[in-house]
């Protein structure tokens, strides 16, 4: 087929339009840190490159280039591939989300600085917690991983043929594996400050004259750093097996959506 046909012109634009979106929506491709332009020409160079990799039955022969079979493609190459990038979120929002708890346990919630990844305000715990995962996440190669998936997507999912009616319900699946992701990384800190919290309760009824307050703060901050600091080596293989469900997550919204 021609470079310069309709239909392979058409084929190229709606592979761009699944990459575009996913990645505005995936971890690290959507980080704010990377400017649009470069976001776009990267969806470009790698819509136009996935061409030669594509099997052209998955793509090429599927393009009918009428008005109706346009719309339809761009809106749901869109949608599949904010959904292939909404998987990573979900799984990056339950490791921050593990930060936030903490820093509300360890009364640091207050401090808020500037996310370099989403350039929102973030807690501090958070904002590291994010960061770190970051670094496992380039250290598992997971961005060469979702471009491999990318590629994939056409084979499982060729153009204008995803079911997106079975997304949803594999949605909320992740989204309850976001909670599980914050509440077992964030435990130690939840129980032991709970013990804490006991006890500065038990205290403060033997000597009600005490301001409990006034003692409660520097402990917790005192104790939550300690914490951090004994369980900050462990963070990455945590993070790792954190990464590995993504990946199978991902894999099976291919299969959900085909």
């Amino acid at each position: 087929m021609s470079l310069f046909s309709t239909s392979y012109i058409l084929a190229v634009f709606l592979i761009f339009v699944r990459v575009g979106s996913l990645i505005m929506t995936a971890p690290y491709f959507n980080s704010a840190a990377f400017p649009k332009k470069v976001k776009i020409f990267l969806a470009l160079i790698t819509s136009f490159l996935l061409t030669f990799v594509i099997p052209s039955e998955s793509v090429i022969g599927q393009v009918e280039p009428t008005l109706s079979f346009l719309v339809t493609a761009v809106v749901l190459e869109a949608l599949v591939g904010i959904a292939m990038g909404l998987v990573g979120q979900l799984v990056f929002a339950g490791i921050e989300m593990a930060g936030q708890l903490i820093s509300l346990k360890i009364t640091l919630s207050f401090a808020q600085i500037v996310n370099t990844m989403t350039q929102q305000k973030s807690d501090l715990v958070g904002n590291i917690f994010g960061m770190l995962a970051v670094l496992v996440f380039l250290a598992m190669d997971g961005e060469k991983i979702y471009i491999q998936g990318l590629a994939r997507s056409f084979e499982v999912i060729p153009l204008n043929q995803a079911e997106l009616q079975y997304a949803g319900p594999f949605m909320l699946e992740v989204a309850n594996y976001l909670f599980r992701i914050a509440v077992q990384i964030a435990a130690p800190f939840l129980i032991v400050l709970f013990i804490l919290d006991l006890s500065l309760a038990i205290f403060a009824r033997v000597m009600p004259q005490a301001n409990i307050m006034f003692i409660a703060i520097p402990i917790k901050l005192l104790l939550g750093f300690t914490l951090l600091s004994w369980i900050l080596p462990y963070l990455p293989d945590a993070f790792s097996s954190t990464f590995d469900q993504l990946f199978q997550y991902l894999v099976k919204v291919l299969g959900v959506m085909s």
